[in-house]
């Protein structure tokens, strides 16, 4: 079930506002809040396990949401490291730092966000609030700035988009397989990914 462009928008716009807020607020030291700390360090687990169990009980819609989902936040992920190497910009709790923009955390958590939302929109409002969650855990521990986070929200946003719109820059599956890997009757087989994941890049199958 595709996830309508107006609900996605609106909770994009949410999330950013609420993002925003840490640039109107005073300047503190880092908080010892230990859901920010929870969320900073079990956030990646999180995203793993739920892919990881969609993947293996799912069905075949399911596998593929997964698939997606987990190509989009890869990408979100390799483009945000790829900007730090550029940007070089210190992390509040870390002035010496030098890969503080963009906040590869917020990318993936939002990435994570976009790709679950376009498979179930009963899952934006939870996905969202999650990613939006992820952000303002790293504010709150002084790992970004919001600025920072923001960033690689919209890159994670946007990546994972890019990534939906292609049927994924690597992972393909299912009903998503080039047409070079289809069956000679055009029918996608059952169980396509389940049997393994077709590594596919810039629709050149490998």
């Amino acid at each position: 079930m595709k996830t309508s462009p107006l609900i996605t928008g609106t909770f994009i716009a949410i999330t950013l506002a609420l993002l925003c807020a840490p640039l109107f607020a005073e300047e503190k030291k880092p908080g010892n809040d230990p859901i920010a700390h929870w969320l900073n360090s079990h956030s990646d687990e999180l995203m793993q396990g739920t892919l990881a169990v969609m993947l293996v009980v799912g069905d075949n819609d399911t596998e593929d949401a997964a698939a997606l989902t987990l190509d989009g936040t890869i990408g979100a992920l390799g483009v945000a490291e790829a900007m730090k190497l550029m940007v070089d910009q210190p992390r509040p709790r870390d002035p010496s730092a030098h890969d503080g923009f963009p906040s590869s955390h917020a990318a993936t958590a939002f990435a994570f966000a976009r790709g679950l939302s376009d498979w179930r929109a009963s899952w934006t409002t939870a996905s969202y609030a999650f990613a939006a969650g992820v952000g303002w855990a790293r504010v709150e521990e002084g790992y970004h700035t919001a600025a920072q986070v923001l960033a690689g929200a919209a890159i994670g946003v946007w990546i994972a988009g890019v990534s939906l719109d292609n049927d994924g820059f690597i992972l393909h599956g299912g009903d998503n397989l080039p047409d070079a890997m289809l069956p000679l009757d055009g029918a996608p087989a059952a169980h396509t990914f389940g049997a393994g994941p077709t590594v596919v890049l810039w629709k050149q199958s490998w």
